[in-house]
């Protein structure tokens, strides 16, 4: 299936693996039917109050090992029950995939689907989650956090943000991003040429690096995907272009961040994510911060810390009134 010329470009440079005349007809990649290679047996086969889906990529045995161990090894917090599952793609390095594969028996948690695993698959993978969550969870979990493998996630403080709210539906939250613009740098990672993408700016988005949403809205929004060109930018396309064309409007929590933090663990406590974690960050971060005395002297600080006035200081580099006028 070829997509049709509207004007030459022989002056754009095309994004690896998404060529001008590469087909974007998410249906050609995201099929109805059960496409995984590896498959959980008893994925969504019981009610859960949060599904956690790690993007994992495929080499990054370490860092889902870290998770194993760390923030995503409690099945009850709060009273509720919490599922999770690393989603990654397909490797051409044969004994790679064997591993994932023992892997996958021994753990349990591995979902791979039928495409190669790199960067700019990033939003097959992700189209890929909602399918499933729309697919086999609809009935079973109500909130899905999607999150990558190099993240500190605070599950406890999500948990409990979700237990507080008045409705289970209609929610889209993470880092919000505003007025950002296409990157035409050809050497940037994010960088997308006008036939991906010919607007001027971008829908507001939330960080792919962690955002939550209700199960209602990953239906929305898989079933938005199936009938919008695929852009290889997954928070982007998910968050914003699907969004937006869906009437789901992404909120902004300024405790998902996804900056690389100075590491203070008084403020790691009071975070929901933390971004550009080692396995050994993890571990260190899991560990301290169930130390009691940590603990302890982190809350005798919290009479003279708020964390939302640090993060506008700190974290957003904008003044109050540009973030409102590109925000609204």
């Amino acid at each position: 299936m070829k997509v049709c010329p509207s004007r030459p470009v022989r002056f754009q440079v095309s994004v690896e693996g998404w060529g001008y005349n590469t087909t974007r007809d998410t249906s050609q990649y995201i099929l109805h039917n059960l496409s995984a290679h590896i498959f959980p047996e008893h994925f969504c086969d019981h009610e859960s109050f949060l599904l956690v889906m790690v993007c994992s990529g495929a080499s990054n045995v370490e860092a889902r090992n870290a998770i194993r161990e760390t923030w995503g090894r409690e099945r009850l917090i709060l009273g509720n029950n919490v599922s999770l599952f690393f989603l990654l793609g397909e490797t051409a390095n044969s004994s790679l995939q064997y591993d994932i594969m023992l892997e996958s028996d021994r753990f349990g948690d591995i979902i791979e689907e039928r495409f190669i695993d790199s960067y700019n698959n990033l939003t097959l993978k992700s189209v890929v989650m909602l399918k499933l969550v729309s697919s086999y969870c609809a009935n079973s979990t109500k909130y899905l956090l999607k999150i990558d493998d190099d993240m500190f996630v605070n599950m406890h403080l999500i948990v409990k943000m979700l237990m507080d709210r008045n409705t289970t539906t209609g929610l889209l939250m993470g880092k919000l991003i505003c007025g950002a613009r296409p990157i035409k740098d050809t050497n940037s990672k994010w960088y997308s040429p006008r036939y991906m993408y010919p607007g001027r700016v971008y829908p507001n988005y939330l960080s792919g690096t962690g955002y939550l949403m209700s199960a209602d809205v990953a239906d929305k929004l898989y079933k938005t995907a199936l009938r919008t060109p695929i852009f290889h930018l997954e928070d982007v396309y998910v968050t914003g272009i699907c969004a937006k064309k869906a009437n789901v409007r992404p909120h902004n929590i300024p405790l998902f961040t996804y900056q690389k933090l100075n590491y203070d663990l008084c403020l790691f406590m009071r975070l929901y994510t933390a971004h550009r974690f080692t396995p050994v960050d993890i571990r260190k971060t899991h560990a301290a911060l169930r130390d009691g005395n940590v603990t302890k002297e982190c809350s005798m600080q919290k009479n003279n810390f708020n964390v939302n006035h640090w993060i506008m200081s700190n974290i957003l580099k904008v003044n109050k009134t540009y973030r409102k006028s590109k925000c609204e």
